[in-house]
């Protein structure tokens, strides 16, 4: 990787300033606030206790790892960890009683659940498809036509404790990260550096 590029933060712009689209349309990372149509829908309405509720039983997919880094490929040479499939509610649980002194707890959780996925095995929660429903459609197609990327190919949850982190990866797929609550940082290599 050439690291004499310097680092630059990637602008803050409000989601309905007019020089969005030209950043989606560069392709050119930003992160968008003051509400953005996409997620507003659900912002103080999805949390872990009503999320628990709409799962329900339902098996979802959980990282588990000893250290904070997620390596989301496990096994003998890969990262330390694994899957494991739980309830939400589980991993809620699980989740909260981290550092309390036993085996169990000293493990770090994150959760991957696909929302909205053509040809998934598991549907979306039937509590949760009114909700989906409100979600900024409309605004998304814009967004991803101004960034001239392929429609919508999943829609995947991913909740945590605030512990955690992945290795440098890309993805395949172009991608919105829409956060509701907490913090998260995303360290953005250009595309040159992929294979570097």
């Amino acid at each position: 990787m050439n690291t004499a590029e310097p680092r630059q933060r990637v602008p803050r712009v409000a989601w309905n300033d007019a020089s969005v689209t030209g950043h989606l349309a560069r392709g050119e990372p930003i992160v968008l606030v003051g509400g953005c149509p996409l997620i507003a829908a659900v912002v103080g309405r999805w949390s872990f206790d009503s999320l628990s509720a709409a799962f329900g039983e339902r098996d979802c997919s959980v990282h588990v790892s000893r250290t904070e880094n997620f390596a989301r490929l496990y096994g003998h040479g890969l990262g330390l960890g694994g899957v494991r499939q739980m309830p939400f509610r589980s991993f809620v649980e699980a989740a909260s009683q981290r550092g309390t002194g036993s085996h169990e707890t000293d493990l770090n959780y994150y959760l991957q659940v696909p929302l909205v996925s053509p040809g998934a095995a598991q549907s979306t929660p039937v509590a949760l498809e009114a909700e989906l429903r409100d979600l900024g459609w409309a605004w998304l197609h814009s967004a991803c036509e101004a960034a001239a990327s392929q429609p919508l190919q999943a829609l995947q949850l991913w909740a945590g404790h605030g512990v955690g982190m992945t290795p440098c990866h890309f993805d395949a797929m172009d991608n919105f990260l829409a956060q509701l609550e907490g913090r998260k940082s995303v360290l953005v290599y250009p595309p040159h550096c992929s294979f570097d």
